[in-house]
C-alpha cells in the first residue's frame, strides 16, 4: 500500500488541480491491530464490497469499467489517469467552502453545471479527506511509526452514495446548486482537512467531475 500510494501521490503531483487523490481504509489489510491506526467507515466498506474488490492496494480511475470490473492495479493508475484527462468533461464544478474555528461548523456550496445534455440520474457526494497523518504504518523493511498517511478519506457528509441531483434530464448549461453544514469531527485536524465532492452517474456510478478545496 505505501507503494501505490507513492504512485498515486507522484500522479497528482504530474497533472496538479487535475488529478484528485482520495485514499479509502478498507478490506482485512485495513483493521486497525497492533497499534495501526483506524482509518476504516463505513462508507468505505460499502464501496469496498460494492465494487467487488478482494485484496489491496487497489483502486478505481473516475470509477470507469476496466475490462469488466472497477478494480484498477496500482501499476495501471498512471496509463489510465493519462487517458482519461484526454477525454472531454461534460460537467464543471465549484465551491465554496466556509470554516468556523471556535464552533468548527463547516460550511459547503457546491455548484454543478452541465456542458452537455446529461440524460441519465446523476449524484453528488461530498467528502471530508484529511491528509498528511502520522501514525504506524507497515514498510517491507519493518514498522514506522511515524508513517506520513496521505489523503485518507474521513467520511461522506451527504451519504454513501451522496445523493440524486436529478430526476429528469439535465439540460447543457444547466446549473445544480447544493448546500450543506455539518459540525467538523474534533478527531480531524482542520489544518490538514479537505472538502471533496463529485458528481457521479447514479446507476454506473462512474464519476464525471470532481473538486477539491482546503477547509482553511
Amino acid at each position: 500500500c505505501p507503494a501505490a500510494g507513492e504512485i498515486a501521490l507522484n500522479i497528482q503531483k504530474q497533472y496538479g488541480h487535475s488529478v484528485v487523490v482520495l485514499g479509502v481504509h478498507s478490506g482485512f489489510l485495513s483493521m486497525p491491530i497492533g497499534g495501526y491506526p483506524d482509518f476504516t467507515t463505513t462508507e468505505g466498506s460499502a464501496w469496498y464490497n460494492f465494487f467487488g474488490f478482494d485484496s489491496n492496494p487497489i483502486g478505481t480511475v473516475n470509477r470507469k469499467l476496466n475490462g469488466g470490473v472497477y478494480a484498477f492495479p496500482s501499476t495501471e493508475w498512471t496509463d489510465a489517469v493519462a487517458s482519461t484527462l484526454q477525454e472531454e468533461a461534460t460537467v464543471a464544478m465549484a465551491s465554496n467552502v466556509e470554516y468556523d474555528e471556535a464552533s468548527r461548523n463547516l460550511k459547503v456550496d457546491v455548484i454543478s453545471k452541465a456542458l452537455v445534455e446529461l440524460p441519465d440520474t446523476y449524484s453528488l457526494v461530498v467528502c471530508i479527506m484529511e491528509d498528511s497523518i502520522v501514525g504506524k504504518q507497515l514498510l517491507p523493511s519493518g514498522n514506522d511509526d511515524n508513517f506520513v498517511h496521505r489523503h485518507v478519506f474521513r467520511e461522506s457528509i451527504n451519504g454513501t452514495w451522496g445523493e440524486d441531483i436529478n430526476t429528469a434530464v439535465i439540460a447543457a448549461e444547466e446549473e445544480v446548486n447544493k448546500s450543506y453544514s455539518i459540525t467538523l469531527n474534533e478527531a480531524y485536524n482542520a489544518d490538514q482537512c479537505y472538502v471533496i465532492a463529485y458528481v457521479a452517474n447514479s446507476d454506473t456510478k462512474e464519476v464525471l467531475q470532481v473538486i477539491e478545496k482546503k477547509i482553511k
